[in-house]
């Protein structure tokens, strides 16, 4: 039984080490939550790693580390999510993962183009797969694409059924709920309904299952609070790689470093499309702040950073500046 409460979002190596250094010094729990977009069995946009190179990283993460306490995750693990639908890349992930020793894998076949039967039908070979490679393995479900939508109570006896249906053949460990929460901008779009979700935590936890929150980015302290004893663990990623972004573009103002070239490059990406709500794309400094993680691994990032090294360890500024991120979520999930 994994004891994590927050699942964070591997966007740079710097916010990999402060997770590491975080559950070293407070000997505390956290999981790492890899999209197949950020890191897969090929590559992904974190640092151009692939898995097995991220897994090396993490390997000296640990050694450095040694009292660290950090669950391996893959986030999302379906077809569709990094825009290949075909079924053979989603299996190349689950083999990849379990061989570089990852703790958990969510399934999910939100994407998957086909009927809800077949869409189950194909969720659990694929979780059957997980299982033929690791018996062992932490699973996480929940099919349903995550856009804010709030359960009604309709959906209750359904849910009872969906999650009947997957303990007939394992034993997962968290369910994802759609709680209202919803990432946009730079901001928490959403809204929690408690008295409701309360219900939802009464028939997950049931089962035996433990309730997963996704996009709980951006909440303050007492929307954490409001959780408790309803939500037992929240993934949180836009958020840590946006404040990086903010940090570093800060720093360039502070030391007066030129980051026009990086501002162009995230410009020019369009990553910042899916999460513009009220602003448009003529904000392009909002515009980089929303989608300026995807381009860490870039010549255009290093140069700022590079320059940035000339007055102040940035790594290290960058580093502490997400452990208080990570206590921000931990202090009020364990109050």
């Amino acid at each position: 039984m994994m004891k994590a409460k927050q699942g964070i979002g591997p966007m740079s190596p710097e916010i990999i080490e402060a997770v590491y250094r975080y559950s070293h010094f407070h000997r505390t729990e956290l999981m790492l939550i890899a999209s197949k977009n950020q890191i897969d069995h090929k590559k992904g946009y974190v640092n151009n790693w692939s898995t097995q190179e991220y897994a090396e990283f993490l390997k000296g993460m640990k050694e450095k580390y040694k009292n660290s306490n950090v669950k391996i995750c893959r986030d999302h693990c379906g077809p569709g999510f990094n825009g290949i639908d075909e079924l053979s890349d989603v299996y190349s992930t689950i083999e990849t993962d379990i061989k570089n020793a990852f703790d958990l894998i969510h399934i999910d076949f939100c994407h998957f183009k086909g009927s809800k039967e077949e869409m189950f039908a194909e969720s659990k070979k694929a979780i059957e797969y997980c299982l033929k490679l690791n018996p062992n393995i932490h699973l996480e479900i929940g099919t349903d694409e995550n856009i804010g939508a709030k359960f009604s109570i309709n959906d209750l006896s359904a849910l009872g059924e969906e999650i009947d249906f997957f303990k007939s053949f394992c034993k997962p460990e968290f369910y994802v709920v759609q709680t209202g929460s919803l990432v946009r901008e730079i901001n928490q779009a959403g809204a929690f309904n408690k008295d409701f979700i309360a219900k939802v935590s009464e028939v997950i936890h049931g089962k035996g299952l433990k309730i997963k929150e996704h996009n709980a980015d951006y909440l303050t302290g007492e929307e954490i609070a409001e959780r408790k004893g309803i939500v037992d663990a929240m993934n949180i990623a836009p958020q840590y790689g946006v404040i990086q972004t903010q940090l570093i573009l800060t720093k360039c103002l502070q030391y007066g470093v030129r980051f026009d070239n990086f501002l162009e490059l995230v410009y020019k990406g369009g990553k910042w499309k899916k999460w513009l709500e009220k602003n448009t794309e003529v904000n392009k400094h909002l515009c980089c702040m929303i989608a300026g993680h995807y381009h860490f691994a870039s010549p255009e990032y290093k140069k700022i950073v590079q320059e940035l090294e000339k007055y102040e360890d940035v790594n290290e500024t960058i580093i502490n500046a997400m452990m208080e991120v990570i206590g921000h979520y931990e202090k009020f999930k364990s109050s």
